[in-house]
């Protein structure tokens, strides 16, 4: 007689939609906001379709403070960025007994009683990664006449054109790549030179070589990669030598052969999080048909403040 335990299994799927409808939401929005560019630029969290927002910069101009009268000086600038967003949708049809051997064979704990298996959150947590993931290539690489539906992402908006400052792509190497990205750092225009919040965006290539180039020209400081930012993502951080200008890998840069530098904060990422059908992921049990549904929507967009303040390598 065989001494092996049977483990009776079971889904319970009566409360999927409660508790989707009570953590979904907010587990979508963090992940989104954990994605590369919304992490650095700023956020707007209340846009629905196109619409343009405020941005106000000050340029003081300081005098004598021991000389008497008022003298007017200096200059504010109120400017409007247009951001432009699409919504995008999932819909997604799952059969519970594909999950069922899953989670029969990889989730289930050892032990003398059946466990409830928490496969709403690890079903959710995988969709909202990737439609995450989804957004910061396509706030990147987005461009007008795509599908589903399009809007002019970073790449589109930094241009030349439009009055960036130019340079020629080259890749980053082990050799190259401290030279390369300090000639990128002293191209940024002097009005935002002083700028705590300047960033030169790669592909995860390009700063993996960086990275190589900073440990052969011994610049360095591995002390810098602690455990706490292993588990937060902020290793994935390093400096120009002898700047404070962060180089930060995206995947929206991944396969572009481009490299963009210039204040993180003039970077407008527009979400609709105030609207139920702006940023949601919604899933259900469907008994009719005897299958899970989840549905998954996005509206997001990106507006850029003073182009001119940027460097494009291309």
């Amino acid at each position: 007689m065989s001494n092996k335990k049977r483990f009776e299994f079971d889904y319970d799927l009566s409360n999927l939609s409660v508790w989707v409808k009570e953590e979904a939401q907010d587990m979508l929005i963090k992940d989104v906001l954990g994605t590369t560019l919304p992490r650095y630029s700023s956020i707007r969290g209340n846009i629905r379709g196109d619409e343009k927002v405020g941005f106000m910069t000050n340029d003081l101009v300081f005098q004598d403070g021991k000389s008497c009268g008022f003298n007017s000086t200096g200059d504010t600038i109120v400017d409007q960025v247009l951001i432009q967003t699409c919504t995008e949708k999932i819909n997604m049809e799952l059969c519970p007994y594909t999950l069922y051997d899953y989670y029969l064979s990889q989730a289930l704990s050892q032990s003398n009683f059946q466990e409830s298996v928490p496969f709403e959150e690890a079903l959710v947590s995988d969709i909202s990664n990737r439609m995450a993931n989804h957004m910061e290539t396509k706030l990147w690489q987005s461009t007008t006449g795509g599908t589903p539906c399009d809007f002019p992402g970073v790449l589109s908006l930094i241009t030349t054109g439009n009055g960036a400052t130019s340079l020629t792509y080259s890749a980053v190497t082990s050799s190259n790549g401290v030279d390369y990205l300090a000639e990128i750092a002293a191209a940024i225009p002097s009005n935002v030179s002083h700028r705590n919040d300047l960033a030169i965006f790669v592909s995860y290539s390009d700063y993996k070589n960086f990275v190589q180039a900073l440990r052969k020209s011994s610049q360095l400081n591995l002390y810098s990669f602690d455990d706490g930012g292993v588990q937060t993502g902020a290793e994935w951080t390093a400096f120009v030598p002898g700047t404070n200008i962060a180089v930060i890998p995206t995947q929206g840069l991944d396969g572009q052969s481009k490299i963009v530098a210039g204040p993180t904060s003039y970077y407008q990422v527009g979400l609709n999080t105030i609207d139920n059908n702006g940023m949601e992921i919604r899933a259900f049990y469907d008994e009719g048909v005897d299958t899970i549904k989840v549905i998954g929507r996005m509206t997001y967009g990106i507006g850029i403040f003073d182009i001119a303040s940027f460097v494009i390598a291309e």
